[in-house]
C-alpha cells in the first residue's frame, strides 16, 4: 500500500534549564532506503497532496515502480537554508526552490544532520521559531542550551566519519562530538583529504589525533565496517562499528568468549574476533553472564566500579549502534491540522471566542422519496400553500407546489450557516445554535456578509472545519460549560459564593434594546446615562438613543438648560431588520428621512429659540419657582406701579417649555411658553359657533411666533386677554361651562394661576 502521511514535529521547549531537551522531538529516527515525494507545508498543501497522489499512482501503474510515499515536511528549516551562504557555496547552480527541496529531503532522511548543518551559523540557528517565548530568553543562554542538546544527541546517535568525509552536509556533526568541537572538527575534515578511515586506530595514525582527543571522541565515532570489509587489506575489528570505547574492547571480547564457553569445546587458543562476530549473530547468550561478579573482579584489579559500563557493553552487543531516537511516525489529524493552519492549542481550542463572516446558508435537498411523501400545508393568513422543505409560501394553488418539486427548484431544508473565520478556516453553525429562541429559517436571523460573534464548540481536524455556536447563553458561558479544565486546587466553594453574590446583585432587565445604528450622535445608552452625558455638553446638544417603547422607536434627548433635558420620541417605519434604522422617521405628525434631518429641522431650531429666551435680559434662573419669582416681580412693581414687570424662566416639570411670569396688578400670573421648530408657541385662540339649536362647534387656533421679539410684541398687546383654557376665557367665548374640557396637568396649573389673578386684573 502506498503511504501518504505528513512529516512534522512540534517545536516546543521549556524556558527553564531543561529548555534544550525538547529538541530531541525534532530529531526522530531517519527514514532511509525509500523513495519519497516531499511536500512543503502551507495552506494549499492539501489540494497539492491530492494532485501528487494521483500523479504518483499513475506513475507506479505505468512504469511498475516501487511504492513512492508522500511526506509533508515542516518548511522552517528549508527556508533558512535556501537563503544561507552555505547554499550559495555548495549549490550555487540551483535556484532557491531547488535548494529548498534539497533541505526538505535531507531533513526527512536525517533531521539530526540537517539541524547540525544549520547550527554551524549561530545567527541562522537562532532564527528557528521553537517557542513563542524564546525571545524572552537571553541569546547566550538559548544558544548554549541548544548546543548542549545537539551535543547530547550527536554523541548518543554517533557519527559515521567516512560519511562525514564524503558528504558536506554531514560533516558539521563532527563539531558536536565529545572531545572535538568546532575547531578540531574542521581540522579532522581537512586532514582526511577525502581518504577512508577503516579502523579507529587510524584516527591517530592518519588524522594525527592526540591521545587525549582520541580517548574523548573514539567511542562516538563510528566506522561502518560493512561498507568495505570485502575490499581492504587492513585489520577489521567489528567493535569499531559500535559505541564500545576502544579502552574496553578486551572486556567485550571476554564477555563474548565467556558466553560461548558453555556451548562448545573451546581450546586454550581462542579467536576473540570470531567469538565477537558469533555473539553479534546470537546475542541472547549474553543474558546468562554474571556481570556483577565481573564488575567485582575488575574493581579488585584496580579499574574502579565498572558495573554500569559492563551493562552498556552488553546492551551494545545486542545491537551495535541500535537506533535510540524516537521512531518516525505520521502525524495525527490534530498535528496535521496545527501544522497546515498555523493554529495552536492557545489560538484555537474548544470554548474559544471567534468572529466570522456569514458565507452561505447550508441546505439539505429532499430525496425523491421525501418529495413523494411530502404534505404541503395551507397558510390561513395569506390563503397560500407552503413547501414543507424550503418553507416558500407563495404558491396560490396546490398544483404549483408539486410543480415546484418536479422541476427541482426546491432548495431544500435549511440546516445551518457556513461561516468564514478570520484565520481562513470554515465554520458551521447549526440551525439550533443560531439563537436561544426557535429559528424558523436562518434568513430570519442572519444574512450573507454579516459579522457574527461565535464560540468554538468542536474542532474537526479531519475536515479542517470548526463547529460554532452564537447563542447568547453560550457566548455568556454563565454555566462555565466552555471553560477549560481546572487544576486540583481550584476553589469551587469560593466560586459558588461569588456566583450567589452576582445573582443577588443582578439588576432588573434593561428596557432598552441595543441598536445597530452608525451615527455620531447615536449611543446605546439608557435614560439616566444620556442625562449624565448631556451634563458635560453645551446647551442645544443632542443625543440619540434606544427607546424603552421598543425596537421601532428611538429617543432624542437634548439639553434645554442646565439640569433640564427634553426627551422626544421618534417613530420608525419601513424597517428592514429589527436592529437597524427605519427608512421613515416620524415625530408626531412630521416625517423625516434620516437622523441628520431631525437634528437640522427639529432640534437645532427649537434649541435656537430656547437660546434666545435663555439669553434674554429678563430671564430668571429660578426654574419656574413661583415663590421666588413673585417677590422679584412685586419689588419691581412697587418701584414703578405703571409698569408691568415680567420674567422668563425654565420649566423643570415640563422640559421644552418656559414660564412667562408677569404682574399686571398685585398678583403674579404664570403662563407656559413652548419652543417648537416653527417658532415659539404662546396661547391659543378659541372660536365657537352654533350651526343648529343643538350643535356647537369649537375651533382652536395656536399662536406660534417666529421670534422672541414677535412673541413679546403680541404679549404686550394682549396681556389683558383671558388666559386660554380658563373660566374667564370660556365665558368670553360663550362656551357653556360643562363643555370645557379639562386639559392635562400643565394646563390645569396654568388655569389655576390665571383664575387666581382674574380678580386683580388692572382696569383699563
Amino acid at each position: 500500500h502506498t503511504m501518504y502521511c505528513i512529516h512534522a514535529h512540534s517545536l516546543f521547549f521549556s524556558l527553564s534549564l531543561t529548555l534544550s531537551h525538547s529538541l530531541i522531538h525534532l530529531l526522530p529516527s531517519p527514514i532511509c532506503r525509500h523513495r519519497h515525494c516531499l511536500i512543503d507545508c502551507h495552506r494549499e498543501a492539501m489540494s497539492l497532496s491530492d494532485t501528487i497522489k494521483a500523479c504518483v499512482t499513475q506513475l507506479e501503474q505505468e512504469h511498475q515502480m516501487a511504492a513512492i510515499t508522500t511526506e509533508f515536511v515542516d518548511p522552517d528549516l528549508a527556508r533558512l537554508y535556501e537563503a544561507s551562504k552555505r547554499a550559495d557555496v555548495h549549490h550555487w547552480e540551483y535556484n532557491e526552490l531547488l535548494r529548498h527541496a534539497i533541505s526538505l529531503g535531507r531533513r526527512l532522511q536525517d533531521p539530526l544532520a540537517e539541524f547540525c548543518y544549520l547550527a554551524s551559523d549561530d545567527d541562522e540557528f537562532l532564527c528557528l521559531k521553537l517557542h513563542i517565548f524564546q525571545n524572552d530568553v537571553p541569546r547566550e543562554d538559548l544558544l548554549w542550551a541548544l548546543q548542549v542538546e545537539l551535543i547530547n544527541r550527536v554523541n548518543e546517535v554517533g557519527i559515521d566519519i567516512n560519511k562525514a568525509f564524503k558528504h558536506t552536509h554531514w560533516s558539521p556533526q563532527l563539531q558536536f562530538v565529545g572531545g572535538l568541537g568546532p575547531r578540531k572538527g574542521t581540522d579532522v575534515i581537512k586532514k582526511s583529504k577525502g581518504s577512508r578511515i577503516e579502523n579507529r586506530s587510524q584516527l591517530i595514525t592518519e588524522l594525527k589525533m592526540g591521545p587525549k582527543v582520541f580517548l574523548n571522541c573514539a567511542g562516538f565515532i563510528r566506522i561502518n565496517t560493512g561498507d568495505f570489509e570485502d575490499n581492504t587489506s587492513e585489520y577489521i575489528d567489528a567493535l569499531d562499528n559500535s559505541r564500545i570505547h576502544p579502552e574496553t574492547y578486551d572486556w567485550a571480547r571476554k564477555m563474548a568468549v565467556d558466553a560461548l564457553e558453555d556451548e562448545a569445546d573451546v581450546g586454550d587458543e581462542v579467536d576473540t574476533s570470531a567469538a565477537v562476530e558469533e555473539i553479534l549473530d546470537g546475542p541472547e547468550r549474553l543474558k546468562d553472564l554474571d556481570l556483577d561478579a565481573f564488575a567485582v573482579e575488575l574493581e579488585r584489579q584496580g579499574f574502579g566500579n565498572r558495573q554500569t559500563t559492563l551493562y552498556d557493553i552488553r546492551d551494545e552487543l545486542f545491537g551495535m549502534y541500535k537506533e535510540r531516537r524516537l521512531p518516525y511516525r505520521g502525524l495525527t489529524p490534530e498535528e496535521k491540522f496545527r501544522l497546515l493552519t498555523g493554529e495552536t492549542k492557545d489560538t484555537l481550542v474548544e470554548g474559544k471566542l471567534v468572529t466570522g463572516v456569514v458565507a452561505s446558508i447550508t441546505r439539505r435537498r429532499p430525496t425523491r422519496d421525501m418529495l413523494d411523501q411530502a404534505n404541503p400545508e395551507r397558510t390561513e393568513e395569506s390563503n397560500t400553500w407552503k413547501c414543507p422543505f424550503c418553507l416558500q409560501d407563495t404558491f396560490t394553488d396546490l398544483s404549483e407546489v408539486w410543480i415546484h418539486f418536479d422541476d427541482n427548484s426546491c432548495v431544500g431544508q435549511a440546516t445551518g450557516v457556513r461561516v468564514r473565520l478570520d484565520n481562513g478556516l470554515t465554520g458551521f453553525i447549526g440551525l439550533k445554535f443560531l439563537s436561544d429562541s426557535h429559528v424558523r429559517t436562518p434568513e430570519d436571523r442572519v444574512k450573507v456578509g454579516m459579522v457574527l460573534h461565535c464560540r468554538v464548540m468542536r474542532v474537526n481536524y479531519e475536515r479542517f472545519s470548526v463547529d460554532l455556536t452564537c447563542r447568547s447563553s453560550d457566548l455568556a458561558n454563565k454555566e462555565s460549560q466552555f471553560s477549560g479544565p481546572r487544576d486540583t486546587y481550584y476553589d469551587e466553594t469560593a466560586e459558588e459564593a461569588d456566583k450567589n453574590k452576582e445573582r443577588k446583585a443582578v439588576k432588573p432587565k434593561s428596557l432598552y434594546v441595543d441598536r445597530v445604528i452608525v451615527h455620531p450622535s447615536f449611543h446605546n445608552i439608557s435614560f439616566k446615562q444620556a442625562e449624565k452625558k448631556l451634563e458635560q455638553l453645551d446647551q442645544g446638544d443632542a443625543i440619540i438613543r434606544p427607546s424603552s417603547k421598543g425596537s421601532d422607536h428611538l429617543t432624542i434627548s437634548w439639553k434645554v438648560d442646565e439640569g433640564v433635558y427634553q426627551h422626544i420620541d421618534i417613530l420608525e417605519r419601513n424597517k428592514t431588520y429589527q436592529f437597524t434604522l427605519g427608512k421613515s422617521l416620524w415625530i408626531e405628525n412630521e416625517e423625516f428621512e434620516d437622523l441628520d434631518e431631525i437634528l437640522a429641522r427639529h432640534i437645532q431650531p427649537i434649541a435656537s429659540f430656547a437660546r434666545d429666551i435663555l439669553s434674554y435680559k429678563y430671564f430668571s434662573k429660578e426654574f419656574g419657582n413661583k415663590q421666588a419669582i413673585d417677590p422679584v416681580l412685586t419689588a419691581e412693581k412697587r418701584q414703578q406701579k405703571s409698569r408691568i414687570p415680567y420674567l422668563f424662566s425654565t420649566s423643570r416639570e415640563f422640559p421644552g417649555k418656559f414660564i412667562l411670569s408677569y404682574m399686571p396688578r398685585s398678583k403674579g400670573i404664570h403662563e407656559f411658553v413652548t419652543v417648537t421648530p416653527n417658532g415659539i408657541r404662546y396661547r391659543s385662540k378659541t372660536h365657537t359657533h352654533t350651526c343648529t339649536h343643538t350643535h356647537t362647534h369649537t375651533h382652536t387656533h395656536t399662536q406660534v411666533h417666529s421670534s422672541l421679539e414677535a412673541l413679546l410684541a403680541y404679549f404686550k398687546k394682549h396681556y389683558k386677554d383671558p388666559v386660554p383654557g380658563s373660566a374667564a376665557a370660556a365665558a368670553a367665548a360663550h362656551i357653556p361651562r360643562h363643555q370645557i374640557q379639562m386639559p392635562s396637568g400643565m394646563v390645569a396649573a396654568q388655569q389655576a394661576a390665571a383664575a387666581a389673578a382674574a380678580a386683580a386684573w388692572p382696569q383699563a
